[in-house]
């Protein structure tokens, strides 16, 4: 089984653009969903997540993961309440539609944009940013943790389907039984990875004093992308407080 990484490699807009560009935009899109007065803010942010991920060209496979995954939340959130039988629009359903709808967006947004940077460039970007030189490649190494984690996993999985055992949601006994014997084995092979990926850190300069990458010029769209992030916000901010 193979696990595909997050970064395609397919020529896009979005590829072109700053890596500190890519990253000022998701952690502006994060402030939006706290600053965002209704649910109506998030539908439209889904709307531009949805034309983020098109237009950067994101693994299918990773947004479906990623949604499966917090499908519960979403479901708890907004569904379970619309089933009640004393159910009306209020203010804690809208919360919940909002705080849904801006995890969903947040997904599309967050996945496109990741999708078109290298492991170095998402280090980079945050350390052009200002992050600190070490915190900076924890979070970029994360992402290889993630990658090496799926692989051992599914390097389980195989070995467990060669021995005649699956995990199959249609039969839920057998399914029950099975996912002890996949996550063990899988979370000792992960443990096991700590001493190699520390070794990488330090390999690529983890805890030393290191000048930050030089600085290039934004281009024209790059700030257009910037501005309209903040104006997007600074909105949202204005019709959060009533302001005209």
């Amino acid at each position: 089984m193979k696990v595909p990484v997050l970064n395609t490699g397919r020529p896009s807009f979005w590829r072109d653009r700053d890596p500190r560009v890519k990253w000022l935009l998701f952690l502006l899109f994060l402030a939006l969903i706290y600053i965002a007065p209704d649910w109506r803010w998030m539908a439209g942010a889904v709307v531009v997540g949805g034309a983020i991920a098109v237009t950067a060209r994101a693994p299918v496979g990773w947004l479906a993961l990623m949604l499966l995954i917090h499908s519960p939340t979403i479901i708890a959130l907004v569904v379970i309440p619309m089933l009640g039988k004393d159910f009306a629009f209020n203010a804690e359903f809208e919360f919940g539609l909002r705080l849904s709808l801006g995890w969903i967006a947040a997904i599309l947004i967050g996945v496109a944009l990741f999708s078109t940077m290298e492991i170095d460039e998402l280090v980079d970007g945050l350390r052009g940013l200002g992050l600190p030189h070490g915190a900076a490649f924890v979070v970029g190494y994360a992402f290889v943790l993630i990658y090496l984690s799926l692989s051992d996993l599914a390097q389980v999985m195989d070995s467990m389907r060669l021995k005649g055992m699956t995990l199959s949601a249609r039969r839920p006994v057998s399914f029950l039984r099975n996912v002890p014997r996949l996550f063990i084995p899988a979370l000792l092979t992960i443990m096991r990875r700590g001493g190699a990926m520390t070794a990488a850190l330090e390999t690529r300069g983890f805890g030393k004093a290191i000048a930050p990458p030089d600085r290039i010029a934004l281009d024209f769209w790059d700030r257009a992308a910037v501005a309209a992030a903040l104006l997007a916000n600074a909105a949202a901010l204005a019709a959060r407080l009533g302001w005209p």
